[in-house]
């Protein structure tokens, strides 16, 4: 895909407890930095999650691939690329890459599908007009 395709970016450095005997980034550490540039990257388009649960309507994850290409290491800064790649009737795609700063290849790479669900119910929803018109003005999505 490559950095440039993303309009965000959340810059965040390892931390001694995230790596593992082996001295890199633990595997299971990297889903924690999609999960946290997930709320970034909605804070950042003035939307927070807190927001979106109170107004109605909260996400899921459904379904994730990813690869791992290289090995992040203690007190390396990264930057957890994210976008919003598609906008589907009841779910949408984000699409995440994690570069180790200054740096043009990815360490990480994946595809996340969440789907919308009515926080009080747990059951599956539309993706609400506020939530697409947001995401859509962001990403310049049609």
């Amino acid at each position: 895909m490559g950095r440039d395709n993303f309009r965000y970016h959340f810059p965040l450095r390892v931390r001694f407890a995230e790596t593992d005997m082996q001295g890199i980034v633990f595997n299971g550490n990297y889903l924690t930095y999609t999960d946290t540039a997930m709320t970034e990257y909605f804070r950042h388009l003035s939307y927070p999650y807190q927001e979106m649960v109170k107004g109605g309507f909260d996400f899921v994850l459904a379904h994730i691939t990813c690869d791992f290409r290289a090995a992040a290491c203690f007190d390396d800064l990264l930057e957890v690329r994210t976008r919003v790649a598609e906008l589907r009737t009841k779910s949408f795609v984000v699409e995440f890459e994690i570069y180790r700063e200054g740096e043009n290849a990815p360490l990480f790479t994946a595809t996340s599908v969440y789907v919308g669900i009515d926080p009080s119910t747990k059951r599956t929803m539309p993706l609400p007009e506020r939530f697409r018109e947001v995401v859509r003005s962001f990403e310049q999505l049609p």
